[in-house]
C-alpha cells in the first residue's frame, strides 16, 4: 500500500491493483451485491482522484472463532472516509498477517466491530489523515449497513457532530437539454480558457450593485487562504470541524472533486471589500455542487444572498449542468431558508461522526477489551 507522500513504480501500482481485487473478493462475499458494487465502484473513483492504485486501508480483528474485517480509504486533502465492516469466521480469514489483530480476551461480534474501526481509525491517522469521517444515512438503499452503527461509532470512541442534509435543485427537461447542446457547441469551437473568461463578468447581472465576484486569481493565494479561513469564524455549518482539517487540505479535497479544467473558484467583494469565497464544482454526470459559500462575519446577514445564489445558478447554466447540489448542516437555519428560497429539496440526511488525531482518545470499552 502507497503511504502517504509516497510514489509506487508502475509494476507495484499493478501489484497493488490486483491486491486489492482479490482482496475485495473476499472481503464483499457477506454482503449483498448492490452494496458491493457501490463500495467498489466508489474505492474505483477514489483512486482516479488520488491518483492511487490503492487508496485502502484495513485491518482484520479475531478472538476465538469470530472476527471482522473493515476498510476505509484516504481521499484527497488527508480526509479517510469509511467504508464498511463485515464479519467472517476466523477458519474464513484472508492471509494478511500485517494488518491483522488477535484479540486475547473472548469478545462479542459487536465489540469485535468496535475495535475493527478503532483500529482503523488508527490506521488512517497513520497514513496523514487529518479527519477519519463516517456519514451513516437516515434512509439507505442498504439497509444491512445500519444497524447499531451509532452504538459502533461511539463505542470505537468517535464524536457526533451533526445532522448533514443533502438538497437538489432540478432543471427543467428542455432547459438541461438546450444548455447542454449549447455547452457541447460552445466546447467544439473555444479554447477552454475563454470560456472561463465569460464567467469573469458574471457579476454585472447579479442584481446587487454592492456584490462583486471575481476569480480566486484576482488576489495572492494567500490572501484567498486567509479570507477562506476568516468565514469559518462563528460558522453555523459543521463548526466543530474547523479547526480538525487544514485549510489547504480541504481546498485539496474540493480540487479533486471537480472535472479537471473546470475552475469555479472565486472572490467575493462587498461594497469593494474582500468578504467571502464561493467554490463551485461540475462532475463528469454533469451534476454541480455548490462546495463552499461563506461569508466573513461582518458581511452576513445583510441581503447578499440573492446576489450570491444567482450568480452559482449562472455558472451552473453555462456548465451545462442538470442538476445542482449541496450539504448543509441541519443547525445553519439562515442557509436552509436560503436553499429552499432558490428550490433546492433535501434529499437524504446524514448523521456526521468524525475523529480526529488532535482529540482522539481510545473508549473505556476499547481499553478494556484487551
Amino acid at each position: 500500500m502507497t503511504t502517504n507522500g509516497s510514489e509506487s513504480s508502475p509494476a507495484e501500482s499493478l501489484a497493488e491493483s490486483s491486491e486489492l481485487s482479490r482482496w475485495w473478493d473476499w472481503y464483499s462475499q457477506p454482503i449483498g451485491l448492490a452494496r458491493a458494487l457501490s463500495e467498489w465502484t466508489w474505492i474505483q473513483h477514489i483512486a482516479t482522484e488520488t491518483q492511487r492504485a490503492n487508496p485502502v486501508f484495513r485491518i482484520q480483528v479475531q478472538s476465538g472463532s469470530e472476527a471482522s474485517a473493515g476498510f476505509g480509504v484516504l481521499a484527497a486533502g488527508a480526509l479517510a472516509i469509511h467504508g464498511g465492516i463485515t464479519q467472517r469466521r476466523v477458519s474464513n480469514l484472508y492471509s494478511d498477517p500485517k494488518n491483522s489483530l488477535v484479540i486475547p480476551s473472548r469478545s462479542t461480534q459487536s465489540e469485535l466491530q468496535a475495535i475493527c474501526l478503532h483500529r482503523l481509525i488508527l490506521a488512517s491517522f497513520e497514513q496523514g489523515a487529518e479527519l477519519y469521517q463516517t456519514l451513516v444515512p437516515i434512509v439507505s438503499e442498504f439497509r444491512d449497513r445500519l444497524p447499531e452503527l451509532h452504538d459502533l461509532c461511539s463505542q470505537a470512541g468517535m464524536t457526533y457532530v451533526t445532522r448533514l442534509i443533502r438538497m437538489e435543485r432540478m432543471k427543467s427537461q428542455s432547459q438541461s437539454q438546450s444548455q447542454s447542446q449549447s455547452h457541447e457547441h460552445e466546447h467544439e469551437h473555444e479554447h477552454e480558457h475563454e470560456h472561463e473568461h465569460e464567467h469573469e463578468h458574471e457579476h454585472d447581472s447579479l442584481g446587487d450593485e454592492r456584490l462583486r465576484i471575481e476569480p480566486y486569481q484576482s488576489i495572492p493565494f494567500e490572501t484567498w487562504i486567509d479570507l477562506l479561513e476568516e468565514t469559518y469564524q462563528e460558522t453555523s455549518d459543521v463548526p466543530e470541524l474547523a479547526d480538525l482539517r487544514s485549510t489547504r487540505n480541504a481546498l485539496e479535497g474540493y480540487r479533486a472533486n471537480r472535472t479537471p479544467g473546470v475552475e469555479g473558484w472565486y472572490s467575493i467583494r462587498c461594497q469593494g471589500v474582500l468578504a467571502g469565497c464561493l467554490i463551485l464544482a461540475r462532475n463528469h454526470f454533469p451534476v454541480g455542487e455548490i462546495s463552499y459559500l461563506g461569508l466573513i462575519p461582518r458581511f452576513r446577514s445583510q441581503g447578499y444572498s440573492d446576489g450570491l445564489m444567482r450568480f452559482a445558478m449562472q455558472w451552473m447554466a453555462a456548465e451545462g449542468c442538470t442538476k445542482v447540489a449541496l450539504a448543509v448542516d441541519c443547525r445553519n437555519e439562515p442557509a436552509l431558508r436560503v436553499y429552499q428560497k432558490w428550490g433546492f429539496e433535501a434529499t437524504i440526511s446524514y448523521h456526521a461522526w468524525v475523529a480526529s488525531p488532535k482529540t482522539f482518545q481510545a473508549s473505556s470499552f476499547y481499553r478494556s477489551s484487551f
